[in-house]
């Protein structure tokens, strides 16, 4: 396989330019090395897009449709057959619209860019779930903010009763609830971060890719289908505190403290690299470079690896 890389401050990416399904590409990164890209801002799409100076296709990322699912993720709050409880209207769920809105006793699933008022969920009273409608217009991620910040969150419905409640709270609009159609990331990673192009996200497909030839921008594909794809790896933190903490005229003693003890150090200067192994226990690492020339300026980078990948690097100067 080809594998070209480039790096961002946690995330090192990897293009990888043999076609393969989805299920394949995720199994070859996270045996090669952590998992499909995970994308969060746009300086990831612009590294990903470093990543290989000539191919122009399409390439699978990690990102994949998951299901319906309740804003409210505290697992005690749901028993058994409390997470699938839905009452849809007739014809709903629609493909493409990914957030939903209660009526008068149904829901709507609808663009989550609409501005409606919503019921925030407020804990509950003598195992009685406290509901709170506001009347602000809002979407329904600024709606899921605004319930997080003053109350618990947007409102989950269990069972036919809470759904009674809060159907009764309903007048001229559709009110938002906390159900989403939530996507999801190969490692786990929940992001808001959105890079669609226009008119994608209403596709029934349900595995991702970016667009090489349009700006990294994503689309929804069938997972059968095959492309080359992006994995990620973790870049290791640097050291902290690298500091010179002596010198003669041939030698500087230089001192940094580790991050944990799976991680090793490269130290780099006047074009040698040294491999320094971490000693155990929890002190400071110290390690003296001999051999210098007197009154002179060295510069030191300290490199953090860990299974063979470095960290960003951290650079001091020093003098004889």
């Amino acid at each position: 396989a080809l594998v070209n890389v480039a790096s961002e401050q946690t995330r090192q990416y990897y293009f990888v330019n043999t076609p393969l399904n989805w299920t394949e590409a995720q199994s070859f990164c996270r045996q090669v090395y952590t998992d499909l890209a995970t994308i969060e801002t746009i300086s990831d799409v612009s590294t990903v897009l470093r990543t290989t100076p000539s191919y122009r296709g399409k390439a699978w990322i990690g990102l994949y449709n998951k299901d319906w699912r309740w804003s409210l993720s505290d697992n005690s709050f749901y028993g058994e057959a409390d997470t699938g409880f839905r009452n849809w209207a007739a014809g709903h769920p629609v493909n493409g619209q990914e957030c939903v809105g209660i009526g008068i006793n149904v829901w709507y699933n609808i663009n989550c860019n609409n501005i409606q008022p919503f019921v925030c969920y407020n804990g509950s009273v003598n195992d009685t779930s406290s509901f709170v409608k506001i009347d602000k217009l809002l979407n329904w991620i600024e709606a899921q903010s605004y319930c997080r910040e003053n109350y618990v969150d947007l409102a989950s419905i269990r069972n036919q009763a809470e759904n009674d409640i809060i159907s009764k709270l309903v007048d001229v609009y559709l009110l938002w609830i906390g159900l989403h159609w939530e996507r999801l990331w190969s490692d786990g990673s929940t992001s808001l971060f959105q890079n669609w192009a226009y008119g994608q996200t209403d596709s029934t497909e349900q595995c991702v890719t970016t667009a090489f030839n349009n700006s990294g921008l994503w689309s929804d594909d069938n997972c059968s289908l095959t492309f080359p794809f992006i994995c990620y790896s973790t870049i290791p933190p640097n050291a902290e505190s690298f500091r010179s903490i002596a010198q003669d005229e041939t030698s500087i003693t230089l001192q940094w403290n580790k991050v944990n003890n799976n991680i090793s150090f490269i130290l780099q200067f006047n074009d040698a690299e040294i491999n320094i192994t971490a000693p155990d226990g929890d002190g400071p690492v110290t390690y003296t470079v001999s051999s210098l020339t007197a009154a002179t300026e060295y510069t030191f980078t300290l490199y953090s690896v860990f299974e063979n990948i470095r960290s960003s690097g951290v650079s001091i100067t020093a003098f004889t």
